[in-house]
């Protein structure tokens, strides 16, 4: 594993944030705001890192967009892996978190138990090897060079709780918030920094 540095950002707000409801595989369109808050990053990311060799984005516009805003500055391509969608929750998708967690149990059940599957959706577990497995593939590929990862915030927790914990259940102490920026060396197992928004400052 290369010793370059390795940005995890979280897209921009939706109105799935606002209100409330599960758009995990689901193709979300920002909001103003969250067009705002993406403007403000791709001004702001030289700061955070100020040469970027590569950047990788989930397909899904939200992240992708969001993306395109970081790559504009140095005109860098957006290269899309599906294996950096969000959690896809199946026949949940577009369901309230209110209903999810009282009604159908789902949002227990997902922190209990790693294995649970919504209907027709993937589990937490799944979700964690696609995208530690992505991630972990693209640093092999991009051996010594800084690279930056546009995705989603369940999913960047799973991964952080893969990596820095070595425990899954860890994952609900990692809340990401929309355009925020985290640095985590794989070679080291540590946060650099987790969750900067200092663009939206």
């Amino acid at each position: 594993m290369s010793k370059g540095r390795l940005m995890l950002v979280r897209h921009g707000e939706t109105h799935a944030n606002i209100d409330h409801v599960w758009h995990g595989h689901t193709d979300t369109a920002l909001t103003e705001k969250g067009e705002q808050q993406r403007a403000r990053l791709g001004e702001y990311f030289h700061n955070y890192l100020p040469e970027i060799h590569a950047i990788y984005s989930s397909p899904l516009q939200r992240a992708r967009r969001t993306a395109e805003s970081i790559a504009a500055r140095n005109a860098h391509l957006v290269n899309t892996d599906s294996r950096l969608m969000e959690f896809g929750a199946g026949e949940y998708e577009g369901k309230s978190f209110d209903e999810l967690r009282n009604d159908l149990g789902f949002i227990q059940a997902v922190i209990d138990d790693e294995h649970h599957r919504p209907p027709g959706g993937e589990t937490r577990y799944e979700v964690t090897q696609r995208f530690v497995g992505a991630v972990e593939e693209l640093r092999e590929n991009h051996r010594g060079e800084n690279l930056v990862v546009v995705a989603h915030g369940l999913a960047i927790a799973f991964a952080l709780s893969h990596w820095i914990d070595r425990d899954a259940s860890k994952w609900v102490n990692y809340m990401m918030h929309n355009t925020s920026v985290t640095e985590i060396c794989l070679v080291d197992q540590e946060i650099k920094f987790l969750n900067r928004t200092d663009h939206l400052q």
